[in-house]
């Protein structure tokens, strides 16, 4: 007998005509917010990478990614270790990895994290969150080229209900930036207590 086939969920990719879509414009106020980074790297490092929810290799923007705590920022980069690794994170990981915050001026934002933005791109939360990171990559690549001219997708961090800003160097956006290094992941008393409360083990 043929296998049962399994089912499946659509997944929604920008459509053709999403440039023209009415996508409503949020202004993000001016706030400072944290990040998590190689202490080799500077704070305000750029880029595109293809392990970053919204980074396509065919942006026209480098991006950053920064949350609004240190808690939320220690899950977006070791909650894939909490989960899968049976709380163990590779000490070669931690080691090294700093804490900063980072002063962000207002910006317009496409706030996929509420209800109205995702309905006017035509797009649910599944699509946005798949393991198949081509996908969320595709509708990271349509905001940055719509005429809207977003700065930053605002987005909820897929381990903790809280928002993330995924910014965006247009219009010279990393010269209006103020990063301000708060210390080493391991000196700092807050991310030794967040081990703690996971009982994470550095191995």
């Amino acid at each position: 007998m043929p296998s049962k086939v399994k089912p499946a969920r659509t997944l929604r990719r920008p459509g053709t005509d999403f440039d023209t879509r009415m996508i409503p414009v949020t202004r993000q106020p001016e706030r400072t917010w944290f990040r998590v980074h190689r202490g080799a790297a500077s704070a305000l490092d750029f880029g595109i990478h293809d392990h970053r929810r919204f980074s396509h290799g065919s942006c026209p923007y480098p991006l950053l990614y920064v949350g609004p705590s240190i808690q939320t920022c220690l899950w977006e980069v070791f909650g894939d270790d909490i989960f899968q690794n049976d709380c163990t994170i590779a000490i070669s990981k931690w080691t090294g990895r700093c804490f900063s915050q980072i002063t962000v001026p207002e910006l317009k934002v496409c706030a996929i994290s509420t209800e109205r933005t995702r309905e006017a791109m035509a797009v649910d939360k599944t699509s946005l969150l798949d393991d198949d990171l081509s996908i969320p990559q595709e509708w990271g690549l349509s905001v940055q080229k719509h005429s809207a001219g977003f700065e930053a997708i605002k987005y909820t961090s897929r381990f903790v209900d809280q928002p993330c800003l995924a910014l965006f160097d247009r219009d010279g956006l990393k010269s209006k930036l103020k990063a301000k290094l708060l210390g080493e992941l391991e000196n700092l008393d807050t991310a030794v207590d967040w081990l703690h409360e996971r009982k994470a083990a550095l191995v």
